[in-house]
């Protein structure tokens, strides 16, 4: 093929996707900010420590970050199984959950249990207590999701 066809390619591949990529969006590894209120049944701090030490192996704080697991930022509140950059399990996607206390509580408590097909396979968290905190945690991990700007 010769030379200046190449670039004529090049170009327009890169005028195509250029087009194709305008406007603003959010990234697919962020959530919408979250809309509900902290949940205040348990201890933020104490939530955190057990979030280190039983979720923080396998799930990231930072967008665009997924681990085993999906990254947790703005959590509360979202639908499950939102995130276009992680790959879901066909149960959680066809659940229609909204991570909220109601639908967190049980999972958090045995994955496995409610949700056979689940990827999570963390340990069962049978204490009410410890599951209660780190909800409250995750209720306060809140960013506004970074909007890019296609058009430039």
């Amino acid at each position: 093929m010769p030379i200046t066809s190449c670039y004529r390619l090049i170009g327009l591949t890169a005028a195509a996707l250029f087009i194709s990529a305008c406007g603003e969006s959010i990234p697919p590894d962020h959530r919408e900010a979250v809309t509900l209120p902290v949940y205040i049944e348990g201890d933020v701090d104490n939530g955190a420590i057990i979030y280190q030490d039983a979720c923080g192996q396998c799930h990231q704080l930072n967008a665009g970050l997924n681990k085993k697991g999906p990254q947790l930022m703005n959590i509360y509140g979202a639908p499950a199984a939102e995130l276009e950059d992680y790959a879901y399990s066909a149960g959680l996607q066809d659940s229609g959950w909204v991570w909220d206390a109601e639908t967190l509580d049980p999972y958090i408590a045995d994955a496995q249990k409610i949700m056979p097909d689940s990827k999570m396979l963390s340990n069962p968290m049978p204490d009410a207590t410890e599951r209660a905190d780190v909800i409250a945690y995750l209720s306060t991990l809140r960013a506004e999701p970074v909007i890019t700007d296609d058009t430039q």
